[in-house]
């Protein structure tokens, strides 16, 4: 169950032979104690690198923004190199850790490059 005043999540869909088949999906998860959430993102393979992440990168984002989301984070294997470009990519000015697992990333969605 998505909770609609805190998380939210998106699809992008193509015609399929029964109808609708979604290929993509972009979900934030609300911290209210931080004004900051978790996104992610899962993008079937054959749908990658065709910009689909990238457009719901920048859709989440409007709607995080216009409900008062102030910053994203998220954490991105190192092997991962499509959804690390989308982020750098993103206009916005991006944080980078990496723990020795995976890059914890952090951005504030009020603030582009």
């Amino acid at each position: 169950n998505i909770d609609y005043r805190q998380d939210i999540a998106i699809v992008a869909v193509v015609p399929g032979v029964s109808g609708e088949e979604i290929v993509a999906i972009a979900q934030y998860f609300l911290d209210p104690k931080t004004n900051g959430a978790e996104v992610a993102f899962l993008v079937q393979d054959e749908w990658q690198r065709k910009g689909i992440g990238t457009l719901l990168l920048e859709y989440i984002a409007q709607i995080a923004r216009q409900r008062g989301v102030k910053r994203f984070w998220a954490k991105v294997l190192p092997t991962n190199d499509a959804m690390l470009s989308i982020f750098h990519n993103s206009g916005y000015k991006i944080n980078q850790k990496f723990d020795g697992y995976a890059y914890d990333i952090t951005y504030d969605l009020t603030e582009q490059k």
